[in-house]
């Protein structure tokens, strides 16, 4: 038979989704905090253990009448986000911040708790922070922050403590928090740069080595070189 075929093709349908991640990941260079995403593909051989051999069917175009027990096929054994850390672009903005080290910052959204790595933070007409969608950011208690001190120079430490003050003053506001987790993996992308954590058992941690840069961003850690070399390589692939 044309098993060896089916098997190439298995193989194009999994490069086809490589190239779909690729073009994310080159559409979200310019994005603050983004995290690029990587494939891991696998041959699968018989005898398939028995979640694999639920997924020989979508994986091998074989026709109905011929069955797919016996054929192995190429499948995608992981799919996971990098959590590299990006560059820090200098801003200058006073509520600008960037994660130096590993963690994120607590978000409060409408459909509950998220993380993220993008510090472009503003304040709200309630002088709360909030991100570039509005969203609360929160203060170790899970509460939001709010900086009330018009004319005030606002200064944010490593260590995400917020002062206001004029001169030699200086007030005590706030907190910022940060957490980290153990696995990041369990870290589901949300959109909009927000992750959702999946786990129930995942503990939020305090990273300890982890410090805020105030008036910087984090960039992307996508590297536009290292992607179009991917997609390059991968589109030979189809070729041979």
């Amino acid at each position: 038979m044309h098993e060896g075929i089916f098997i190439a093709a298995s193989a194009g349908i999994k490069q086809g989704r490589k190239l779909d991640v690729i073009a994310q990941n080159i559409a979200n260079v310019n994005n603050t905090g983004y995290k690029r995403d990587r494939l891991v593909f696998k041959e699968f051989m018989p005898p398939f253990a028995p979640d694999e051999q639920l997924n020989a069917g979508r994986n091998v175009l074989l026709p109905a009448q011929i069955s797919n027990s016996n054929v192995s096929y190429v499948g995608v054994s992981d799919q996971y986000t990098d959590f590299t850390p990006g560059g820090l672009n200098q801003t200058g903005a006073t509520l600008d911040l960037a994660l130096a080290g590993p963690g994120f910052f607590s978000i409060s959204t409408e459909e509950g708790v998220r993380y993220t790595r993008n510090g472009n933070f503003r304040l709200n007409t309630k002088n709360q922070l909030v991100n570039q969608k509005g969203d609360l950011v929160l203060n170790p208690q899970d509460n939001p922050i709010v900086i009330d001190a018009p004319g005030a120079d606002i200064s944010i430490d490593a260590d995400g403590n917020i002062s206001a003050g004029t001169g030699l003053i200086n007030l005590a506001i706030g907190k910022i928090k940060l957490v980290n987790f153990e696995n990041p993996k369990t870290l589901e992308k949300v959109g909009d740069g927000l992750f959702l954590q999946n786990d129930p058992e995942a503990e939020a941690k305090i990273p300890t080595e982890t410090t805020i840069s105030q008036g910087f961003l984090e960039s992307s850690n996508v590297s536009v070189v290292e992607e179009m070399t991917d997609m390059l390589a991968t589109l030979r692939l189809f070729e041979t």
